[in-house]
């Protein structure tokens, strides 16, 4: 964020994925979805008054808030940059495209049209994890990547002790200060991410389950299904990933993150504005989620 450079090389975004950068135009409505030109105008003000400010006046958004405000403004102005680049390659190149496409987009809708039949992600899974992420925007392709680097991040003792300092000040009346409020916003993101993964390898279970009881002649005529596709979870972690979204539903997880993200981040406890977070069984279900991914990277063949 503070690096500053004009070279051509390093005028691309960094916080949009890959993914996002190829559509960048899907982001945008997303920005529009949870803000309005009046919040903009609000979170702008209250961050730059209180900067400017000596005086360490009052703001009416807590630091949770303006964090998110700011990730997210951050997201919308790099995808409308690469937005902008796509609609200026596509004016200059307009001539070639013009005999390009009519050779290639035969084989290009051929291509795209094969691919979902290869095992790779289906595409309403993929869409339904984008639309509900918060912060994980790293893709979801590769379950063990995204493994790799939540253990890259932390180990489980470290995991388990910032995740109960920051459970912990939800209720109380002072916010995260064992740190600075980054850290509250990169573990929930890790956090996030694991539960992506446990919801892929769940809903690959449930899939595997209902190729098995279809007709063996339907069975070996669908493409992607191989040696891969019989390996078997072990019937704990089944079990246990099955109470994990018994317990909360997928959105609902993602909606319990962004409330433990706010009142953590904030002087004012969940209490005070009647706000039920059940922290002990959080914790007990995030921990053994994180023991869960553990025991999964540790053996690369159990995953989906």
């Amino acid at each position: 964020m503070r690096y500053i450079s004009e070279d051509g090389k390093d005028l691309k975004p960094v916080w949009i994925s890959s993914q996002e950068t190829e559509s960048p135009e899907k982001i945008l409505p997303e920005f529009w979805r949870n803000y309005t030109i009046v919040d903009c105008r609000f979170f702008l003000w209250q961050m730059l008054s209180t900067s400017i400010s000596a005086e360490g006046q009052h703001v009416d958004a807590s630091p949770g808030e303006q964090l998110y405000f700011f990730e997210n403004l951050v997201v919308y102005l790099e995808a409308s940059f690469v937005l902008d680049q796509h609609r200026s390659l596509s004016k200059a190149k307009a001539g070639e495209r013009d005999h390009i496409e009519p050779r290639e987009s035969s084989g290009e809708l051929e291509s795209s049209e094969r691919r979902p039949n290869r095992g790779s992600l289906p595409k309403k899974l993929n869409k339904r994890l984008k639309r509900l992420s918060i912060w994980h925007r790293d893709g979801f392709d590769d379950p063990y990547a995204i493994l790799d680097s939540f253990f890259d991040a932390y180990d489980l003792t470290s995991f388990k002790a910032r995740l109960y300092d920051i459970l912990q000040v939800c209720c109380q009346e002072k916010y995260y200060d064992k740190g600075c409020p980054a850290d509250v916003l990169y573990l929930l993101e890790k956090v996030e991410s694991i539960i992506n993964v446990a919801y892929l390898i769940l809903s690959g279970e449930k899939e595997k389950r209902l190729t098995k009881a279809k007709p063996s002649a339907e069975v070996t005529c669908k493409a992607g299904v191989g040696p891969e596709a019989e390996i078997e979870l072990p019937a704990g972690t089944i079990q246990f990933l099955t109470e994990f979204f018994e317990y909360k539903s997928l959105k609902k997880w993602k909606q319990e993150l962004n409330r433990i993200c706010l009142y953590s981040l904030s002087s004012q406890s969940a209490q005070e504005w009647g706000v039920y977070i059940d922290l002990l069984t959080l914790y007990q279900l995030v921990g053994r989620l994180s023991e869960t991914a553990f025991d999964l990277r540790k053996n690369k063949s159990a995953l989906v």
